[in-house]
């Protein structure tokens, strides 16, 4: 994998007059940010803490591994990646990020832990990081809020590391698009469909099998009917399906079974888990080109 481009400066986003009330008034995640956190204590944290939005293009590097924090960011729009180094000198991908996730939260130990780059322009709002501990001690919503935070990614984390240890390629995928449309849905938006902005590449490096293995799992659930996908646009076609594959994936590994997706298929009149399992191939077949534009 490529090295991130060095840091750059951040731009303002709206000129240098903006402000972040004026910002934050106008945007669309404001209900689930920090001034409707804190209520009543809104002004005093934007006036304290957080910045207007700040652009930043694709490529750069926001926030650096091993470097003191000094700020963290919000994500006002656009989309991130994180990543991590591994022994041999390359970097993994451990999370990605859109609109209204907290990027370098960690940093509240002291130090970053990852680096976090831009997948496309996109535009975020600086938090002075010594400024929200000191609000954080004296607001309790606050601090409830960062502990949420912490906890969410603290989570998440970990079923990631389970899916890496126990899941067969195609779970790990079908968990990744139910994860993207269940924060979609959280975030307001639509969940059964939605834009993929990060590249087929990026998923398998996150997901841990290459990207040929990305394609062909994506042709598989296209062809079944369980997807819809055209460039990195998808549309769930079947989420029952799609969630009773995870679920009986994850009960097979914690027995100790093999994976559903690499066991034979009895009947064809087996309801639920299995009918969704006969509408996907038993072996790897030919990659439609036209579906794996990333």
């Amino acid at each position: 994998m490529n090295a991130p481009c060095a840091v750059r400066h951040l731009r303002p986003a709206t000129g240098a007059q903006a402000s972040a009330g004026d910002s934050c008034a106008m945007c669309f995640h404001r209900r689930n940010c920090l001034p409707a956190v804190v209520g009543e204590h809104a002004s005093v944290v934007l006036r304290q803490v957080l910045g207007a939005p700040q652009r930043v293009a694709k490529g750069t590097r926001l926030v650096q591994a091993g470097k003191a924090a000094s700020h963290v960011f919000i994500v006002h729009n656009g989309a991130f990646k994180s990543l991590v180094g591994v022994a041999d000198g390359r970097q993994r991908i451990v999370g990605f990020h859109e609109a209204g996730d907290w990027l370098g939260l960690e940093g509240l130990s002291g130090v970053h832990r990852a680096d976090v780059v831009a997948l496309e322009h996109s535009q975020v709002c600086e938090v002075d990081l010594h400024g929200l501990e000191e609000l954080a001690a004296r607001i309790p919503s606050l601090q409830r809020h960062l502990c949420r935070a912490m906890a969410q990614a603290l989570v998440h984390a970990q079923g990631q590391q389970f899916a890496l240890g126990s899941m067969h390629v195609r779970e790990r995928l079908v968990r990744f698009l139910l994860d993207i449309a269940q924060r979609a849905s959280l975030r307001g938006f639509a969940a059964d469909e939605f834009t993929l902005r990060m590249s087929r590449e990026d998923i398998g490096d996150y997901l841990g099998f290459r990207l040929e293995t990305v394609s062909r799992v994506f042709t598989e659930l296209h062809r079944a009917g369980l997807i819809e996908l055209a460039r990195r646009r998808v549309r769930i076609r079947d989420r029952q399906a799609l969630a009773e594959l995870l679920d009986a994936a994850g009960a097979a590994a914690h027995a100790g079974a093999t994976p559903l997706a690499q066991a034979p298929v009895a009947s064809s009149s087996q309801p639920g888990v299995r009918g969704a399992l006969l509408r996907l191939p038993r072996r790897a077949q030919q990659v439609d080109p036209a579906l794996l534009a990333s």
